[in-house]
């Protein structure tokens, strides 16, 4: 097994676990409930990169690439709804809130799988290395709708670091810190330059996810107010 290989298997049993102990440990838990739901999706993202890089049959690569970008979605959003909640909830997403977030991913999630989001797979660098040629208009929307929930997330952190005081604050500091670093290179290894053609990097993205999330699980679990 490659490294790349092995640093997304670790990763996603890093995030499988920590999904496995919170929803365990939080099942009433609205904040527990959305990050088991983040790990566990950030599990599959993991997972779905690296059947992609380990199969021959294109066909399959297609199956499994795509459905990267299926987990990617679920793990965006699921950040957000976490956010509302952490540490406390701070807004109430009203109907046409929600339908800005789940009506594009419904949309989006069946283009996936359709010519109309990728056109082909070709292999290259290696036997399980592969190019993924995508219809432009709508992976661009695509990057759109992910960078918008993904700011929309950071809004909601920031609007409580910003009323909040003490160890609180000092927590949603470190805490948008992590996100925005875990989600800047995340995307860039996983959905920027894959709009240029370059999928040599792809497997460096759920390093910089699984980073974030584990913050997360400490302050969750392990951080005592001081």
């Amino acid at each position: 097994m490659s490294i790349p290989n092995i640093v997304l298997l670790i990763a996603g049993l890093i995030n499988l676990i920590m999904s496995i102990v919170v929803f365990k440990r939080g099942k009433h838990s609205k904040i527990h409930l959305y990050f088991a739901a983040l790990t566990f999706f950030a599990f599959l993202w993991s997972l779905g990169l690296l059947f992609s890089r380990s199969v021959i049959d294109l066909q399959l690569t297609s199956i499994f690439n795509r459905s990267t970008y299926i987990s990617a979605l679920a793990i965006i959003i699921s950040l957000l709804y976490f956010t509302i909640h952490f540490p406390y909830k701070n807004a109430v997403l009203k109907t046409w809130q929600k339908l800005i977030i789940w009506l594009p991913a419904s949309i989006l999630s069946i283009l996936i799988y359709t010519p109309w989001f990728i056109t082909s797979f070709v292999s290259q660098y290696s036997q399980t290395e592969f190019v993924s040629y995508y219809y432009s208009p709508v992976f661009l929307v695509y990057i759109i709708y992910f960078v918008t929930i993904a700011l929309w997330a950071i809004y909601y952190l920031w609007r409580k670091y910003k009323s909040t005081e003490g160890y609180d604050h000092k927590k949603i500091k470190l805490l948008l810190v992590t996100i925005v670093i875990g989600l800047i290179f995340g995307s860039y290894f996983d959905l920027f330059i894959l709009y240029f053609g370059n999928f040599k990097y792809n497997w460096l993205g759920p390093i910089f996810t699984v980073f974030m999330n584990y913050v997360v699980f400490y302050f969750i679990f392990l951080s005592k107010d001081k």
